[in-house]
């Protein structure tokens, strides 16, 4: 497995997970366009023409990763400071948004950290789950017929994180392939995955089961804990990842 998002031009390690979930990175973070520079050989990748940044604002804060909903949105205008190193001369000072950093680093052009205007921002994984209630054909090629768990994750996020491996686990006896397939947005066929952040892919799991209520339980065992005082279940499959029967059909 990469030990990088493979979906950033820059070399962004997964290490970096929080910072990229939160739209957040902080003093002392330094990023490189190339893989070589996290290693020994990073006087090598910067003889190659490696660039660097080095964020100095904002502190890092321990309770920066807290909270949830419009954490992203909020930090995506917010300023930070960096150094940007090429060829270790002597670093030039910019002071930018996260939004913008965030968008070089995924593009590849240290142009937008001095834009006039911020980004826009990326589709993230709840709209994604929107977009795929219209399943591209291709997902529906490569489930084959057989009974497949449609789920879409994001690999910095790690409530997402921690529900692919729990349903993993539940399906991976069951599956037809070694292992689920993992689609980056443009494999998947959806529209303008140009736009579509980083970090999102769609797992696909094609399962040897046949039962749609069998696949139901197992996703339920793996995900839902009911309330103490709960007397009906609230659980919906729809609320995860979407379900492709042999006979599925596109509206």
């Amino acid at each position: 497995m990469s030990k990088f998002f493979p979906s950033f031009s820059w070399a962004v390690p997964l290490a970096f997970s929080d910072a990229v979930n939160l739209c957040r990175f902080e003093e002392g973070d330094i990023l490189y366009d190339s893989p070589l520079a996290y290693k020994k050989c990073w006087s090598t990748a910067f003889d190659r023409g490696a660039s660097a940044l080095q964020i100095r604002y904002p502190a890092r804060s321990s309770s920066a990763a807290k909270g949830a909903g419009a954490v992203f949105e909020k930090n995506w205008v917010s300023e930070v400071r960096v150094d940007l190193y090429k060829k270790l001369k002597k670093p030039v000072s910019i002071t930018t948004t996260q939004g913008k950093l965030y968008s070089a680093l995924w593009k590849g052009n240290l142009g937008l950290l001095e834009a006039k205007a911020d980004p826009p921002l990326p589709i993230r994984l709840k709209q994604i789950m929107r977009m795929l209630k219209v399943m591209p054909n291709q997902i529906i090629n490569l489930a084959s017929g057989s009974l497949t768990f449609v789920l879409p994750r994001d690999m910095s996020n790690s409530v997402s994180k921690l529900k692919y491996q729990k349903i993993n686990a539940v399906l991976s006896p069951h599956l037809h392939t070694k292992e689920p397939i993992i689609l980056l947005p443009k494999d998947a066929g959806l529209p303008d995955c140009e736009t579509i952040a980083p970090t999102v892919e769609i797992a696909l799991f094609p399962l040897t089961l046949d039962n749609t209520d069998e696949l139901t339980e197992l996703i339920k065992s793996a995900v839902y804990t009911p309330g103490q005082n709960t007397k009906k279940s609230m659980f919906r499959v729809a609320s995860h990842g979407f379900t492709i029967a042999s006979s599925w059909r596109n509206p």
